[in-house]
């Protein structure tokens, strides 16, 4: 009786533990593919609609975004935002203002680029499960940052179209108490962009105040 007893007690400790390893096995074989297949593009071109939801705000915005490398470009009815994976020039379209920053030193914001392959640094990953939204078989992950003290993330949630090798969609909460939710719509690849897409010229913003903070 005894030995039954021990035998049931060290299978509920095993079977999760061996579960949990499995989910995270298999987030990374997934997440794996799509790092591959991000990485193989010259360029990404892509709409995408952002959530933001916090005590104060419940906004959504509309958008389009060009990634090469370290480098973006993405505006919004609002802004646009320029980085060559050094400075990052933020065009208030509105008030006529460009404020320059180093990129480092933005911990707010969105950074497309960074989404992409957000899971590749500094964060643990575990499967979810399996679901059809709009006729696709979408993976849900969730990926826990390693480092929890230095990172401005709480948690977030992936939905990866594996049969395209592509993110559907992030979820990303912040400690501060933000929600932002990326959706990425009509994505392209490796098409012509412009020369100097990824570099502020003045002249083409008549009259921008610019505020450099570097």
């Amino acid at each position: 009786m005894k030995k039954n007893l021990i035998l049931i007690i060290t299978t509920f400790l095993i079977v999760p533990f061996i579960t949990a390893q499995d989910n995270e096995q298999k987030a990374k074989e997934i997440l794996n593919v799509i790092s591959w297949e991000t990485n193989s593009y010259k360029n990404m071109s892509f709409d995408f609609s952002l959530g933001i939801k916090s005590q104060d705000i419940n906004e959504t915005q509309k958008g389009s975004a060009i990634l090469s490398g370290d480098n973006f470009y993405y505006q919004t009815n609002e802004r646009e935002v320029i980085s060559d994976g050094e400075s990052v020039w933020t065009y208030m379209k509105e008030d006529n203002e460009c404020y320059i920053d180093d990129i480092n030193d933005l911990s707010e914001g969105l950074n497309p680029s960074e989404i992409m392959t957000i899971w590749e640094d500094n964060f643990k990953v575990n499967y979810i499960d399996e679901s059809i939204i709009n006729n696709e078989k979408i993976q849900k992950i969730k990926l826990f940052p390693i480092d929890v003290k230095n990172s401005k993330y709480h948690t977030v949630i992936l939905k990866v179209n594996l049969e395209q090798k592509r993110i559907k969609s992030a979820t990303i909460k912040t400690k501060d108490g933000v929600t932002l939710i990326f959706a990425i719509h009509k994505l392209e690849s490796n098409k012509t962009i412009k020369e100097n897409q990824f570099s502020w010229t003045s002249s083409n913003y008549p009259g921008v105040d610019e505020i450099d903070n570097r």
